[in-house]
């Protein structure tokens, strides 16, 4: 499983989960939060004009900088779209 730093308590991975992806955030080594999803919906959200993705505890916000990772209502940390799309082909 690939993973990726957001700071220094957080990472955040993306898991095959059958026919859908888990992506999820872990504190400390811990899993804190997650989300299953299509593949084709994640993919979609990095080339569409929607700036914002999920409601509940993990959230993903699309700028300039990538994509930010909220969770449980702070960002926790922006990973770069070419980053996301690598862990997203990863767990494919």
């Amino acid at each position: 499983m690939n993973t990726i730093k957001l700071n220094d308590d957080f990472y955040f991975a993306i898991e095959n989960s059958g026919n859908k992806t888990r992506l999820v955030v872990y504190n400390s080594g811990v899993e804190n939060v997650c989300r299953k999803e299509a593949f084709a919906r994640l993919k979609r959200f990095t080339t569409s004009d929607e700036k914002k993705l999920f409601g509940g505890r993990l959230r993903l916000h699309k700028n300039i900088a990538g994509i930010a990772i909220e969770v449980k209502g702070k960002i926790e940390g922006i990973i770069k779209v070419d980053d996301f799309l690598k862990l997203l082909s990863d767990a494919g």
